[in-house]
């Protein structure tokens, strides 16, 4: 059942409840004479973020910790991978490779009636994607 991989400086964030990028692309206009000019740049920012539940045990606990400390100076690699199903019976791996990546926020919310999740956000310089057939 594990279509979709999160997998964070080598250490795969299990129990991952949800991901969401933003690609924070700039567009500029420049009004000209003639009409207005649209420009982009070439390279895009990206934002991660990653909910997940609490880790199921101490170990992946202090493991993930110890990652998201590191990577609050250190830059790092986000790495989402999913298995996508055709029609057919057949299916594609789409990995997601974000680098440059710091932490830029991090939240836990502990609750009465549900288990403990935390909301971890990357900021990425950069993005390398990888599609291959299975």
């Amino acid at each position: 059942m594990a279509d979709k991989t999160i997998i964070i400086n080598g250490v795969t964030f299990g129990r991952g409840t949800g991901v969401k990028i933003d690609e924070n692309a700039e567009v500029n206009t420049e009004k000209t004479f003639d009409g207005p000019v649209n420009f982009g740049i070439a390279k895009t920012e990206y934002t991660v973020s990653v909910d997940k539940l609490i880790a199921p045990d101490v170990e992946t606990y202090l493991a993930m910790r110890n990652v998201l400390k590191d990577m609050r100076a250190n830059k790092g690699e986000v790495t989402i991978k999913e298995i996508v199903r055709e029609k057919g019976g057949n299916s594609y791996t789409v990995k997601e490779i974000f680098l440059g990546c710091l932490v830029s926020s991090y939240s836990k919310e502990i609750n009465v009636d549900s288990l403990t999740t935390e909301s971890i956000e990357f900021t990425a310089e950069d993005l390398d994607e990888e599609v291959t057939r299975n």
